[in-house]
């Protein structure tokens, strides 16, 4: 056993995650995907045109299409895909498809997936948004980064709620108290 073995096994973090009383930590990793509501997911074909695409983002004020084939995710077409793939590259959006500017084979999620596998994957994947799917492949929700963030500020809302709206960036201005 390596010395990086042994500080491993001394992980400061673990009994955040399991104990049982601290329900704050432990609630990220033993509450599921479920628990955020996942929301019901704007869709389109492959075929569709990326004029179609971009006016539909803008109507919903979303920031991710979950592009489906017979309601199973075959893509996701993402602002981030706009500003990448199609800004100043396109010159006719109404003639582009939105199967050559998504990307392909999105991960998923089951319902039942805890919420710490679902901030790993995007974390790791670096996304902001992932389509959650039943046990046959069917597409049922989307969830975002912004869930998962308000998520976990209902499980500290006194802390989360009653900061000032001036927080003290440059340290204490003035004497208070007595």
């Amino acid at each position: 056993m390596t010395l990086i073995d042994e500080m491993l096994d001394q992980d400061d973090l673990t009994p955040s995650y399991t104990d049982p009383e601290d329900t704050n930590y432990s609630a990220v990793s033993t509450e599921t995907v479920l628990n955020l509501d996942p929301a019901k997911p704007v869709t389109l074909s492959p075929h569709d045109s990326l004029q179609s695409a971009i006016d539909l983002m803008q109507k919903q004020h979303i920031g991710a299409i979950v592009v489906t084939e017979k309601n199973r995710p075959v893509g996701m077409f993402t602002e981030r895909d706009v500003l990448l793939k199609v800004v100043g590259k396109v010159k006719s959006l109404k003639e582009a498809q939105l199967k050559d500017y998504m990307t392909s084979n999105p991960v998923c999620l089951h319902a039942y997936d805890k919420i710490a596998y679902a901030l790993n994957q995007m974390t790791v994947g670096g996304f902001r948004h992932i389509p959650v799917i039943d046990k046959a492949g069917y597409l049922t929700g989307i969830i975002s980064v912004r869930d998962i963030a308000e998520f976990v500020a209902s499980l500290v809302p006194t802390e989360v709620y009653n900061i000032r709206p001036e927080p003290l960036r440059g340290g204490f201005m003035q004497v208070d108290g007595g």
